[in-house]
């Protein structure tokens, strides 16, 4: 994976992502490794230190378990993607919309219900009550 350079975030970030996306997937089961340092380096092509910052935060997420001479492992899988991923910003103005055409319409069956009540009302009192 080529790391975007047009995203703000620091290379260890979008690599541990990049990683989190990969343990979440159909392709990695809990109990199998990740690559070694030498292959994530020519993978990423970034310096050790990066790599490891990257790895850093999935272990500090519960995700994985490094072992001196037994590489990373992958303890558990990331909580549901709803969770790790942000929508985009016109994902979030779909969502919006949706909200207001919902409100419109509850909108106007209230104001159909209130006219049809206050209009009943208006009518006069029923029959029963013109007796009293």
């Amino acid at each position: 994976m080529a790391l975007d350079a047009a995203d703000p975030r620091p290379a260890y970030q979008q690599i541990a992502d990049d990683l989190r996306r990969f343990i979440a997937s159909d392709e990695a089961e809990i109990g199998d490794k990740l690559p070694s340092l030498a292959e994530l380096q020519t993978k990423y092509n970034r310096a050790v230190m990066t790599l490891q910052k990257a790895l850093d935060l999935l272990r500090n997420e519960g995700l994985v378990l490094s072992r001196q001479g037994e590489g990373t492992i992958i303890v558990r899988k990331p909580e549901s993607r709803a969770e790790t991923e942000v929508p985009s910003p016109h994902e979030i103005r779909q969502l919006f919309d949706r909200v207001n055409e919902a409100l419109d319409d509850l909108s106007r069956r209230v104001a159909a219900v209130e006219a049809e009540v206050f209009r009943s009302t208006s009518d006069g009192p029923p029959a029963a009550e013109d007796d009293r």
